[in-house]
């Protein structure tokens, strides 16, 4: 059983690794975009409108809908990196409430949990 949770326990980890690198490079594009970095968009913006600042409205609406997406990344970035820390730890796995075993079905579907669908939906475990 023992060597059984480790195989589920490497698969998962290389699960969160992975998101780790897609969740750190969706942020540093979000970031880049809030901040107006985005040069391609900032050429096709000018060419699209006649009148100068035209534009600005669109840009700070999307500027805002980037830092906004951000955060959500960001977010979950720190739960893939939470992740991680607790499976060196060895506590991955287990329900942060009930202290009972996550199913495998569920890690697969969010790797990142930390509660069991029961206590993440505010039941008892």
């Amino acid at each position: 059983m023992a060597t059984k949770a480790r195989i589920n326990i490497d698969k998962y980890k290389t699960l969160l690794e992975e998101q780790r690198v897609e969740l750190t490079r969706e942020l540093k594009r979000l970031e880049d975009q809030a901040a107006g970095r985005s040069g391609e968009q900032e050429v096709v913006a000018a060419e699209d409108f006649d009148e100068p600042g035209g534009d600005a409205a669109v840009d700070a609406t999307e500027r805002q809908q980037a830092r906004a997406m951000a955060s959500e990344v960001r977010q979950i970035l720190d739960l893939v990196k939470e992740g991680l820390r607790r499976m060196e730890e060895g506590s991955y796995g287990i329900c942060d409430v009930c202290s009972k075993p996550i199913p495998a079905i569920r890690l697969q579907l969010i790797p990142w949990t930390t509660r069991c669908a029961k206590c993440a939906a505010g039941g008892t475990g």
